[in-house]
Parts: C-alpha cells; sequence; structure tokens
C-alpha cells in the first residue's frame, strides 16, 4: 500500500537536492550501529554563554515545560536515572527563570521528556522530545531539545504516522468533498506527529511544513498566509503534548486564510518535467 513514508518521501528527495550541503537522510537508514544507539537530533536555545538567536524566543516556554514536568515526574540524570526533586525545593524550581537559576537548583546535568499523547491508542503517552541542561565550561549552559531516534520509539511512531494518514486519505475520499476543518486538523496533527518524530537528520521541520500545504492542495485548498512573526511552527508542536492543543493554538492565523484553488490542475506534472537531477535543481531555482 502506498503509505505516509512514501508520500512524504517525494519532499525528502527534494529537500535534499535543495542544499546538498545538508545531510538529509532517514535516520533508520544510516548505519545499523547508528540507529541501533539511538541518533539524535539535538537544537540549543542556549550554547554556552550564547542565547541562540534562531531558537532563544522559545526558551520561556521551554523552561515553563521542564519546570512542570520536573514538579510532576521528576528528571534523569545523564546516566538515564530517574530521580525526584525534593519538595523542599520546589519553590525554588519554580522561582528559576535561567539556566543558571536551574542548575543551582538541581546540582546537576538532567533531562526531561515531554509527553506525546497517540490518537492511534487512546491513554497511550509517547516520548516526545528530551530537553537537556548540561554545564559548559567556563561559565555557560547548554540547553537544548534532544530527539531520541531509537528503533523502539521509532515502532511507535510509525504507527502513529500510518494512523493519521489513513484517517487522512479516508476523509480525502469523502463524498461530495472532504469536510474542510477535519481535514486541516488531521494535516495539523501529521505535521504534529512528524516533528515530534524527528525521522530525518535534518530538514525534519521543514520537509513537514511543505508536506501540511501540499496535504492542503490535496483537496484543493492552499493556505495564504505565513507563521507570525516569530513563530517557528515546530516549536509549538514539540512543545504541546497533544495534537488537539497544537491545532488549537495554530488554528487563528491558519483557518481564516485557507483559499479554494485550482492550481494543481493549472500547473504541469513533475514526472513529465523533471527527469533528472539537473532538472530538479533548474526547477527550484525558478522557484
Amino acid at each position: 500500500d502506498y503509505g505516509w513514508r512514501d508520500w512524504i518521501d517525494i519532499c525528502v528527495k527534494w529537500r535534499q537536492i535543495s542544499e546538498p550541503n545538508d545531510p538529509v537522510f532517514w535516520i533508520d537508514l544510516l548505519a545499523p550501529e547508528a540507529f541501533a544507539e539511538g541518533f539524535g537530533l539535538q537544537t540549543p536555545m542556549v550554547t554556552g554563554q550564547m542565547n541562540v538567536v534562531r531558537y532563544f524566543p522559545y526558551f520561556r516556554r521551554a523552561l515553563e515545560v521542564v519546570k512542570k514536568l520536573i514538579a510532576d515526574s521528576g528528571a534523569c540524570n545523564v546516566h538515564d536515572q530517574r530521580f525526584m526533586l525534593p519538595r523542599s525545593k520546589l519553590d525554588s524550581l519554580q522561582e528559576a527563570t535561567n539556566c543558571h537559576d536551574l542548575w543551582d537548583v538541581m546540582q546537576q546535568g538532567f533531562y526531561v521528556e515531554t509527553p506525546c499523547h497517540s490518537i492511534a491508542r487512546p491513554g497511550k503517552i509517547m516520548a516526545g522530545t528530551r530537553i537537556t541542561l548540561l554545564q559548559k565550561a567556563p561559565d555557560g549552559f547548554d540547553f537544548t531539545i534532544r530527539t531520541p531516534g531509537t528503533p523502539p520509539r521509532w515502532v511507535e511512531m510509525d504507527q502513529e504516522m500510518g494512523h493519521v494518514w489513513r484517517l487522512l486519505t479516508m476523509e480525502a475520499r469523502r463524498k461530495p468533498a472532504p469536510d474542510l476543518d477535519k481535514f486541516t486538523e488531521l494535516a495539523l496533527s501529521f505535521y504534529f506527529y512528524w516533528v515530534n518524530f524527528g525521522p530525518l537528520s535534518r530538514g525534519t521541520a521543514a520537509c513537514g511544513y511543505i508536506a501540511f500545504f501540499a496535504l492542503m492542495l490535496s483537496i484543493d485548498y492552499e493556505v495564504m498566509t505565513s507563521p507570525p512573526e516569530g513563530t517557528q511552527v515546530d516549536w509549538p508542536a514539540i512543545l504541546t503534548p497533544r495534537p488537539s492543543e497544537f491545532v488549537e493554538e495554530v488554528k487563528p492565523w491558519i483557518y481564516p486564510h485557507r483559499v479554494k484553488t485550482d492550481l494543481l490542475d493549472e500547473l504541469p506534472r513533475v514526472a513529465g518535467n523533471v527527469a533528472s537531477i539537473r532538472q530538479m535543481i533548474e526547477a527550484l531555482n525558478a522557484v
């Protein structure tokens, strides 16, 4: 059967060509030992004494997620051993506003795992991403998100992606026409699980965002807008536990800008006009 991976792999191939210097690969197709060990994607909000301009705007939100998870269920140290914070330190935890404050409370490197709620298996909570704090000499910290690509997690996320894909295809085939709001919600849920999955060595967010627009085009709708200034769509998805909550957050700037289109009828077919890597590059340069 034609599945979710067959479909999005088209986007992955174009992402590989668009920037040959970027190593855009499926993690499960890397060397077996790298996959078995759990290839980890890492994105820093703070590195050393530097706030990373692109990602630091989400520092405050990530910090609040970390504090809530520590208070509710503890954290894991660098040896993957879970520990609970003494109740006497919970007030200091809630008062933390930066990496130094957080380190003073925790007194060691640690990570927390964000929850990712399943819709394929209601009640099941999967591992989302890891938010990590490590000390970095001489006087700094690394505050990052790290997404593990372990085989067991891959199986879980593959099941989730497959379930949403089946719901999407069923809705797309609805007669006389798909329900626009329902289809959009499913397309955003597909994006939500895709970025939480993080199955590519690079380019996951870009491919997922393109995939969302492509899904909408598949039912003859364009989304004629861009994210609000300061918004990176993958971060709210990563820092939100449920796809429904993510949809509610992005709905105000996406739903009003869905426009009926016949664009796909007007454009030439890619299969008949792009037959080589050279032509792919030419097509990209013409956009």
